[in-house]
């Protein structure tokens, strides 16, 4: 029996030649983001044809995993303090994917 779970998409461009300084805190990010509690997954990649351009996945076990997320001590350094002011815009969309009805 699949249980829903909160889908996040985001899309994160970067300024202009910027690609290569947000790859390394992206990465140290997504490995501590694996570690939260209602982190189910949580991966990015990179386009190949805009070294700008990241794609990130995430899943959490309910709406508040996200939330949650955005408050960890890794969320706030990271995200906020090193990869956001690097983006020239960044789109995120987030999305309940209901589980099997029994």
């Amino acid at each position: 029996m699949a249980v829903a779970y909160l889908q996040v998409i985001a899309h994160y461009f970067a300024k202009p030649g910027n690609g290569d300084a947000v790859l390394k805190p992206l990465t140290e990010l997504a490995d501590a983001t694996r570690n939260e509690p209602k982190n189910l997954y949580y991966d990015f990649f990179r386009s190949p044809l805009d070294p700008d351009h990241f794609v990130i996945l995430e899943q959490y076990s309910d709406a508040d995993g996200l939330a949650e997320h955005r408050e960890t001590e890794h969320f706030q350094r990271l995200g906020f303090g090193t990869i956001i002011p690097l983006l020239d815009r960044r789109e995120v969309s987030s999305h309940m994917v209901p589980g099997d009805a029994a």
